[in-house]
């Protein structure tokens, strides 16, 4: 008994860790709904990477979302490519430069990262 009380602590405390380790999540940044973030992480040089996983849905689907969600804030789309499992898009605004990639993986997992660099 104490030995899984003492698992469940250490299992516990290992997740408020890593997940107090992540960095604020900026605004300019979208998030799905339905994502467990895995990694956000503040660049040097102001740029942010996020990085997670979603079950369920579809590529096409989530590319949608992120489309409409930098549409409406003035960014325009410089890359779409897409195939069979993976979505690469590219969005511009100014000084602003965002990579999303959007991959399908084993289980119908999705794999889903953002890279933002301020030019």
């Amino acid at each position: 008994m104490k030995t899984n009380i003492a698992l469940a602590l250490t299992a516990a405390a290992f997740a408020f860790t890593a997940h107090a380790a992540q960095d604020p999540i900026p605004d300019i940044i979208f998030v799905p709904e339905n994502a467990q973030v895995i990694d956000a992480e503040q660049k040097r040089r102001g740029g942010f990477e996020l990085e997670a996983d979603i079950s369920g849905g579809s590529l096409d689907g989530l590319s949608e979302e992120v489309k409409a969600f930098y549409h409406e804030r003035g960014f325009e789309l410089r890359r779409d490519r897409a195939d069979a499992d993976d979505v690469e898009l590219v969005f511009v605004k100014e000084q602003d430069n965002i990579e999303v990639d959007i991959e399908l993986e084993h289980n119908d997992i999705i794999e889903y990262s953002v890279d933002y660099e301020p030019r």
